[in-house]
């Protein structure tokens, strides 16, 4: 009996001890971040750091959640970080921040690392922070708001590089653990979406404006939209968008065809000392627009149409190819990774020297397009 009261007392002692929250905090002690800008400067040696605050003072269904910029400076990333409680009264929260804007500068001289050595090592940070590179003079600028905004700037970032990738396919959503994993894998090398601000009627916003080129953790250079669109066809298998062709003598493009499903299959070999590798595309579209007002009904007419779509998404690839071989020399479509998978031996004498065989990689493209809905206007 006396043993039984004693476990009793036991599970009742470790109870009091495990129940309740460990860290627990009232909303009206935190300041919840929801964005993040990283500047560096030169002169000081010091980061400058925004924060992006959800003011949640008298918000509700009538009146959106409102923001508010925070600026610290710190040494390191998290010396600001913590820096920023000299002029708050709230401590920061970083559990819901969503996206973290880097500056241009910063990326190219010093590099992503310390953003994400910082983010992924703290205790509230998430992994799934989306990252952003600045294409505006600091990375501030991108968090900044004209008169009139209603809702929070990161918020409106963040859906813009999730949704991107189907939509129009000229931007990439790259989280910090994928991006982590890219840099520091046999690639070496990464895509993260870029923005710059454009204006749209009376004041500046966000646009997503291509991708950055990271070789190792740091920007070496840009793609544009366009290009963007055609290297996702290769090292994304659900990318969307849209495929514009002129087929008439019209100064504009006079089809449109809009991407359902996306499939790519790479293969690679090596004979007689050369690499070589096959990329084949499959894409199955529906017509859009038909400003050439071609006869829809007709099979070989349909048929004459897929080709040229076919031509338009082989040469677009190839030209993204080319780019990234000859100007950039940076393999983000992994081929040294695909030999490293499939031919450990054969790595291991090429990776000393990859940075000079990948330009020499000898790339074949076919591509495969279906028309699978022709939209025809009865």
């Amino acid at each position: 009996m006396g043993k039984r009261v004693l476990t009793g007392l036991m599970f009742l002692a470790i109870a009091f001890v495990l129940s309740g929250c460990w860290n627990y905090r009232s909303l009206d002690e935190l300041g919840i971040v929801v964005g993040i800008a990283v500047d560096y400067d030169k002169e000081t040696k010091m980061f400058l750091v925004d924060y992006e605050i959800a003011d949640l003072v008298g918000a509700d269904k009538q009146s959106p959640i409102q923001s508010r910029i925070v600026r610290s400076e710190g040494k390191t990333i998290f010396d600001a970080a913590r820096n920023a409680k000299r002029k708050e009264e709230d401590r920061l929260y970083f559990g819901s921040a969503n996206t973290v804007v880097v500056s241009h500068q910063l990326a190219k001289e010093m590099g992503l690392r310390p953003v994400l050595d910082w983010i992924l090592r703290d205790a509230e940070c998430r992994e799934t922070v989306n990252v952003v590179i600045s294409q505006e003079e600091t990375a501030a600028n991108l968090l900044e708001t004209t008169e009139g905004y209603k809702g929070i700037i990161s918020v409106a970032i963040n859906q813009i590089v999730r949704e991107d990738k189907k939509v129009t396919a000229s931007g990439v959503n790259r989280k910090v653990f994928e991006l982590y994993g890219s840099i520091h894998s046999k690639k070496n090398s990464a895509v993260v979406p870029a923005m710059h601000k454009k204006m749209c009627v009376s004041r500046k916003i966000p646009e997503l404006n291509g991708v950055g080129i990271l070789k190792g953790d740091k920007l070496i250079g840009y793609l544009s939209p366009e290009q963007t669109k055609y290297l996702l066809y290769v090292i994304e298998k659900d990318a969307g968008g849209l495929i514009t062709l002129s087929v008439t003598d019209m100064e504009t493009d006079d089809i449109t065809l809009e991407v359902f499903k996306h499939l790519v299959d790479k293969s690679i070999s090596f004979e007689d000392d050369k690499i070589k590798v096959k990329i084949k595309t499959k894409t199955y579209v529906g017509v859009a627009e038909n400003l050439a007002s071609l006869p829809m009904r007709d099979k070989e007419v349909v048929r004459k149409l897929e080709r040229a779509a076919e031509e338009k998404m082989k040469t677009s690839i190839e030209d993204v190819v080319s780019t990234l071989q000859q100007d950039f020399r940076t393999d983000v479509f992994g081929f040294g990774e695909m030999i490293y998978r499939r031919n450990l031996k054969l790595w291991q004498q090429l990776e000393p020297h990859w940075d000079q065989i990948f330009p020499t990689v000898e790339v074949e493209v076919s591509s495969k397009v279906e028309i699978i809905s022709s939209a025809y206007i009865k």
